[in-house]
């Protein structure tokens, strides 16, 4: 039997295991998964928190009547920058004027009776030294003399209460500030404690209050007596536009107590305000930067797996993929720090990890960094 006539059979059956092999390795080379890496880094980083935050004055003050009357004077334009001693407001002076006049005039009675007393209680002295004048008859000019002084006293002090009435008729401005709206119009009857006029408020500077967790105390109160607070803009301020106030700020107070119902304590921080940009009541956000920059390793948010509270990541070695236990820090931007598990450029996986298992074989490709 010639060799010739099995080579077609051989080769039938040939052909198509080549062809099978072939395409199993094509195969093969189609299943190995794509996916995106990007390099841990290590970088210094400065930290910061932040906080919800509200503006204050750090001096406010009501104008309230503290006299009956009917205002008579307004001697302000709602809104305008007041100076310390400006007339505000003017409530009818005239019944406090009389009242003083009255008090004057009793004063002045007082002061010539108590005169006259005095010339006969002298003379009276006189007598007595000499043994002319009976007991009795000294003796109630001495009470006169007493009662004299009494009732001139007590007419000073009446005259002294019509002044301040008189002077509590006119309402000046505190210190120099922002006044409100008014209150109250032309004619209005004002009574004593009761009828508000107006605020007056301090622009410049300007306090902001924010409410930290107690566990972060300790740091404030370093803060408080850091020296270089402005120089290092420990404290910023993000406006409600998003714009970044001009002014870094420094701890004006710390309260007295952490209030026991949420665990936090009031903080104000005081911020030059010579722009007025800020006003009391606005709403910001309070940024608090770290002191000193932070040397961290930075991955990608993306690439971390959270699985029972336990966080990993996959790292990709000669395009083998490799899962690694770590422990994750602080949030900065759209990265995590990375504390321990990593090493500094290690290529993680950060697209395609729900695709992968620990010991794939895959192809990478590199991120760019942005």
């Amino acid at each position: 039997m010639r060799l010739e006539k099995y080579i077609p059979i051989f080769l039938m059956y040939l052909i198509p295991m080549v062809l099978f092999s072939s395409c199993a390795d094509e195969k093969d080379q189609e299943e190995k998964e794509k996916v995106t890496v990007s390099a841990a880094i290590e970088k210094e980083i400065r930290f910061s928190r932040t906080y919800p935050a509200t503006a204050v004055a750090l001096e406010e003050v009501e104008l309230r009547a503290d006299v009956v009357g009917y205002v008579t004077g307004i001697f302000i334009k709602e809104g305008q920058e007041v100076k310390k001693g400006q007339l505000l407001y003017q409530i009818d002076p005239t019944r406090y004027e009389a009242r003083q006049q009255q008090a004057a005039s009793a004063v002045s009675i007082a002061e010539s009776n108590l005169e006259r007393i005095k010339k006969d209680f002298e003379r009276y002295e006189r007598l007595k030294a000499e043994d002319a004048i009976a007991a009795q008859i000294y003796d109630s000019a001495l009470n006169e003399l007493r009662n004299a002084e009494q009732e001139l006293n007590a007419a000073k002090s009446e005259l002294e209460n019509t002044s301040i009435d008189l002077q509590y008729a006119s309402i000046y401005a505190p210190f120099n500030g922002t006044i409100g709206f008014s209150q109250v119009r032309m004619g209005s009857l004002v009574n004593p404690g009761e009828s508000l006029l107006n605020i007056v408020s301090r622009d410049d500077p300007m306090g902001v209050d924010f409410y930290p967790e107690e566990r972060y105390l300790n740091k404030f109160l370093e803060l408080s007596t850091y020296e270089t607070t402005l120089e290092d803009s420990v404290f910023t301020l993000k406006l409600s536009d998003g714009s970044i106030f001009p002014h870094p700020g420094e701890i004006e107070i710390l309260d007295r107590a952490v209030n026991r119902n949420t665990g936090t304590i009031q903080i104000r921080v005081k911020f030059d305000n010579k722009e007025r940009k800020l006003r009391p009541g606005m709403s910001a956000t309070l940024i608090v930067n770290e002191t000193e920059n932070e040397s961290v390793i930075l991955i990608p948010q993306s690439a971390i797996k959270e699985q029972m509270g336990e966080f990993s990541v996959f790292v990709v070695e000669n395009e083998e993929v490799k899962q690694v236990k770590v422990e994750t820090g602080r949030n900065y931007q759209d990265k995590r720090v990375i504390k321990e598990g990593l090493e500094p450029g290690q290529k993680v996986i950060v697209k395609g990890i729900q695709k992968v298992q620990d010991g794939d074989v895959v192809e990478i490709i590199e991120e760019k960094e942005s």
